[in-house]
């Protein structure tokens, strides 16, 4: 090889060692436009997932809120039962009592 083509070879190489070494931060305009539309789905999706999150949250509070009141419910049925009860027994007991002609307790 002649001195000129070592020579070229030479500033080639060290060309091209000097791009590996620095980095290369020429992007194709498609992969640009391409990771431009990814960044915007990702924010999107963030917001969508923020949005889920509080619509999730807010049901998981009604969800609470119907229990509470389905057993405060159930428990003022069950105290209207156990007064209908003792109301019943009450007539009954009245109802004994005016059969055998006795008064009514006052």
């Amino acid at each position: 090889m002649s001195d000129q083509v070592k020579r070229a070879v030479g500033v080639l190489a060290t060309v091209g060692c000097l791009l590996v070494l620095s980095g290369c931060d020429w992007w194709p305009p498609a992969l640009q436009q391409r990771l431009g539309q990814q960044e915007t789905q990702i924010q999107t999706l963030g917001k969508e997932k923020t949005a889920l999150q509080s619509k999730v949250a807010e049901l998981t509070k009604a969800a609470d809120d119907c229990k509470a009141q389905s057993a405060q419910t159930a428990k003022a049925m069950a105290d209207l039962q156990a007064q209908a009860d003792q109301l019943k027994a009450s007539l009954e007991e009245a109802m004994a009592n005016l059969k055998k002609g006795k008064p009514g307790k006052k």
